[in-house]
């Protein structure tokens, strides 16, 4: 199953420019970006080795393709490539519903929903949210967010920085909020991760002792285990997580389900815990990856939520 992530965002919010950085990001992920218009999307053209009609291919392995008239043939489009992408990311148009579009990523063959991330424009998005015309449109897409991206905070005050997430909270209660300038975050923050052996999204071993200036606000919590977990007791401790944990991943291994691995992934307010390959001789281990905001976790407290779930 190929995870799919859906970017919305009202008009100037910032989508475009976040996509384009992960178009041209060196994360190591193989994407298929889906976008309704090449014209938006400022693709290096030294990452350009083939412009084919709809489609863009770039030399990082990434390919952009446009929507078109119809979503579910671009989907089938990249499905049927010759090397299938990590992931596919999907940008929905400024006016879309993105709660929509990520029905194609629950339901359509060979995809699996990954999450919803909205982006928010932060000098703008209050005037917009009473707007007689369009506030109908950006409460919904604030509503549909799993992870609610506060964009442009470079040009809030502190003060206006804290009274924004104090309103998107209350516009989105349940979504998980992080800041940015530039819409310049992590991908691993934005994106899923196979499990499968794939390029790790965050160095642990890098960023546990020094950090660049892209992740600084960022850290990465390492967990494993060879003791079987209860699927209840991890279920009650997932919903004990604060929301300063904005992406988790890994495989699991439970107590009743012992041949096969279950694959947890977390992004914002959503999470699946979903039956995986089964466990090869010896390898029976829980190994996740929990990633939030600097300074405002706590590792050793959410090891111990999951030591908590071992039996």
């Amino acid at each position: 199953m190929i995870p799919v992530t859906v970017v919305g965002g009202y008009l100037g919010a910032g989508k475009t420019t976040l996509i384009n950085g992960l178009l041209a990001g060196g994360h190591g992920r193989r994407l298929a970006v889906l976008v309704n218009d090449f014209g938006a999307i400022n693709i290096d053209a030294k990452l350009i080795v083939a412009h084919d009609g709809d489609t863009i291919a770039l030399s990082n392995g990434c390919v952009c393709c446009t929507i078109a008239d119809a979503l579910g043939d671009a989907l089938d489009k990249v499905l049927a490539l010759d090397e299938p992408p990590d992931q596919i990311v999907i940008e929905a148009s400024g006016v879309a519903n993105p709660a929509k579009i990520a029905m194609y990523g629950q339901g359509w063959p060979g995809l699996s929903l990954d999450g919803v991330i909205v982006v928010a424009d932060g000098e703008t998005v209050q005037k917009r949210a009473v707007d007689k015309f369009v506030g109908t449109t950006v409460r919904q897409q604030l509503v549909s967010a799993d992870l609610l991206i506060l964009n442009k905070v470079d040009l809030l005050s502190d003060a206006q920085c804290g009274a924004t997430n104090i309103w998107l909270r209350q516009q989105a209660p349940g979504s998980r909020i992080v800041s940015s300038r530039f819409g310049d975050l992590p991908a691993a923050v934005l994106l899923g991760q196979h499990t499968d052996g794939g390029p790790p999204l965050f160095d642990t071993d890098h960023h546990d002792d020094q950090h660049d200036n892209h992740h600084e606000d960022y850290r990465a919590v390492p967990f494993r285990t060879s003791r079987p977990m209860d699927r209840d007791r991890l279920q009650a401790q997932i919903a004990t997580w604060p929301d300063s944990v904005l992406r988790a991943k890994g495989s699991i291994y439970l107590r009743d389900d012992c041949r096969h691995a279950y694959i947890l992934q977390l992004v914002g307010r959503r999470h699946t815990l979903e039956r995986g390959p089964e466990w090869g001789r010896d390898q029976k281990e829980s190994q996740l990856i929990l990633i939030g905001a600097s300074g405002q976790i706590d590792p050793a407290w959410l090891r111990g939520s999951l030591l908590a779930a071992c039996v």
